[in-house]
């Protein structure tokens, strides 16, 4: 997959380039959480395709059901977008 076809595939634009240090590092975490049962990454976990996955579920009405019910559903999904456009190389590469 290339970028461009990575970036159509999620509808990432360069809007999503902005990263916010408080929001956005704060939501990473709690994405990868949601992804990873609860647990925070290790040292060594240097994965970022679980950012892909998160993505893929939101298209599962019964995943959006229960993510919509956290207040910070929108954040997540922002930050999310804008994970694959900051980190978009390592993703393909993955």
């Amino acid at each position: 997959m290339t970028k461009k076809q990575l970036f159509k595939k999620y509808s990432i634009d360069k809007s999503h380039a902005e990263w916010d240090n408080q929001i956005d590092n704060w939501m990473s975490v709690e994405i990868y959480r949601l992804m990873h049962n609860g647990n925070l990454p290790s040292e060594n976990d240097i994965s970022i395709n679980w950012i892909i996955d998160f993505l893929d579920k939101m298209k599962n009405m019964k995943y959006v059901a229960k993510i919509i019910k956290r207040k910070d559903c929108g954040s997540l999904y922002l930050t999310a977008k804008r994970m694959i456009y900051r980190f978009a190389d390592e993703i393909i590469k993955q």
